[in-house]
């Protein structure tokens, strides 16, 4: 919600995400999260893929395809594809600020960072992807 506090991003069993918007350690209020993707897709973590301050959602697919959704709040604003789909073997895993750009960086298994012809380029490349501090 742009109010600068940490908020706590939870993904159902079922596949469905919801997000409880905090004040310290109250909670302020609470919403499900875009459509259910399914019980294959799992959060992989949040961070800011377009510049606007605010918490976009990683997820991916037990295929290995993975998806940004880049929010404003608790709104979906848009989803896309992150480059071509590396196969199952592949798992998303967090990176340093190698690169330095202030955006959120997407990381693999194998430590090569994912480059995305689907998505604009300063989605991809920060560090905050897993670093605990939500802000929707």
């Amino acid at each position: 919600n742009g109010d600068g506090k940490s908020d706590i991003l939870w993904q159902n069993d079922s596949g469905q995400a919801m997000v409880w918007l905090m004040n310290g350690a109250s909670l302020v209020s609470s919403a499900t999260i875009g459509a259910n993707p399914g019980t294959s897709w799992h959060v992989e973590g949040a961070g800011d893929f377009n510049g606007d301050g605010k918490a976009d959602i990683l997820l991916q697919d037990d295929s290995g395809q993975a998806v940004i959704w880049l929010m404003n709040g608790t709104t979906v604003l848009a989803t896309g594809n992150v480059g071509a789909n590396p196969g199952s073997s592949w798992h998303i895993t967090p990176n340093d600020d190698t690169l330095a750009t202030g955006l959120a960086q997407i990381g693999s298994a194998g430590g090569a960072m994912v480059s995305s012809p689907s998505l604009p380029a300063n989605l991809v490349d920060h560090p905050d992807l897993f670093d605990g501090h939500l802000i929707f």
